[in-house]
């Protein structure tokens, strides 16, 4: 069955679920037919980042709440929170070892080598790796990888960013330059000239000077993280910044300038933002728009597989559209660009400081790239190699042939910089 298909039965299958659990019984066909009691699942959510941080690990933990709603007493869930990549074997093999687990959800990059050895240590436990490489597991049967992709949605920031720009200069603030990371900037980068040369800014994009700054080598470092975007504003006169860090704190550089007289913009980043500040009774004016992550549908699709006793070792990675009810383009009147849906969507557009024609473009975009007729990766492209530190390997040169759109393998394996991009390093 295919995953949509399977998916637009969840719902049933987990209400049948509940049924046979309360009653000994489910409906099947007219009948009553007995059936065997639902084993309750015991899982267990391993975080890199405290579940205060407002970001990735936020959002995990809200999607590990709501499949604990939806399963009702089905599913017990268990969450580990600050727990380094050093020290994830030793955390995970802790926990496996005193009490029985049927999954493992591992929700960081870092946690990958843990997770590869763990998984021969108990095999039968299903352990579910976020954000690695399906490759990286593939002699491990009880091992499936997933991921919320983000770099339809960078580009779409991108455009924003382009179009509201007035120094000509934007940048970006990396945790780690991974290939994960890399396409992200990178698709941020080419919706700036988009949008730089929609408006007919920065010599039709190009002028546009993309900064990005040296990885902060870790993915909960606040402080560095508004250094870093301090040193944006200060050094190159950066106006809009977006950033790969789990917190706040680059959308609080801004406000910070915002508040000075200075115009400076940012973006949501895993959750949304500008929502968490609205209900702590602050108005954003830096938020443009940003990327959200629902996790709450992936968790139900996987758990509702692994109880229904059909785990499928696979690789999922939701793009805009996935996971939602009409997954087709809409006109750009009715565009969806902005409300949450699915597992990945633009925060809320702030629509008093992005153009009115930047506005339709976004929505066009994001409604073509549901059907996948627009692909933020299609060439002519040029770049350049660079190292884990954004040093340059060497100079630029056509990275995507014209007309060739890059597939998934050759974007989870990215390690070049557009060449429009400056890196510090």
């Amino acid at each position: 069955m295919e995953r949509r298909e399977f998916l637009k039965l969840a719902g049933v299958g987990i209400a049948g679920l509940l049924l046979g659990f309360g009653t000994g019984y489910y409906t099947r066909t007219p009948q009553l037919v007995e059936r065997e009691v639902p084993r309750r699942l015991k899982t267990l959510w391993i975080y890199v980042g405290p579940i205060a941080d407002i970001g990735w690990t936020a959002a995990h933990h809200e999607g590990r709440g709501y499949v604990e709603t939806r399963f009702g007493g089905l599913v017990e869930t268990k969450f580990i929170e600050k727990v380094s990549e050093a020290e994830a074997r030793k955390v995970i093999e802790s926990e496996l070892t005193r009490e029985r687990y049927d999954a493992v959800f591992a929700t960081s990059y870092g946690f990958k080598d843990a997770v590869k050895e763990l998984a021969r240590d108990f095999k039968d436990v299903k352990f579910y790796h976020c954000s690695g490489e399906f490759e990286a597991f593939q002699d491990l049967p009880n091992v499936t990888t997933y991921f919320a992709e983000f770099y339809q949605l960078y580009y779409l920031n991108g455009v924003a960013a382009g179009a509201v720009t007035e120094s000509c200069k934007v940048g970006y603030v990396p945790a780690f330059l991974i290939p994960e990371v890399v396409r992200h900037i990178n698709a941020y980068a080419l919706g700036a000239v988009h949008g730089a040369k929609l408006m007919g800014k920065c010599g039709d994009g190009e002028r546009l000077e993309i900064y990005s700054t040296s990885p902060l080598k870790s993915w909960f470092a606040p402080d560095a993280a508004a250094a870093s975007a301090r040193h944006l504003v200060t050094r190159y006169n950066v106006d809009v910044i977006a950033f790969t860090e789990d917190t706040t704190s680059v959308l609080d550089v801004a406000e910070e300038y915002h508040t000075k007289g200075v115009k400076v913009y940012s973006f949501s980043h895993y959750s949304n933002m500008y929502e968490y500040y609205k209900k702590i009774g602050k108005t954003l004016k830096s938020h443009l728009t940003g990327q959200v992550a629902n996790w709450g549908p992936i968790y139900e699709y996987l758990l509702a597989r692994l109880m229904a006793g059909v785990f499928v070792k696979e690789d999922i990675w939701t793009r805009i559209g996935d996971f939602t009810p009409f997954r087709w383009r809409l006109p750009v009147e009715r565009s969806t660009a902005g409300q949450s849906e699915g597992t990945v969507y633009l925060a809320p557009l702030n629509t008093e400081v992005i153009p009115a024609k930047a506005l339709a473009e976004i929505k066009r975009i994001y409604e073509d790239m549901k059907e996948m007729a627009f692909e933020p990766f299609t060439g002519p492209i040029r770049g350049y190699k660079i190292d884990f530190d954004g040093r340059p390997q060497e100079e630029p040169k056509l990275k995507v042939e014209p007309g060739y759109r890059l597939g998934r393998s050759e974007l989870w394996y990215m390690d070049w910089f557009y060449e429009k991009i400056i890196s510090p390093a």
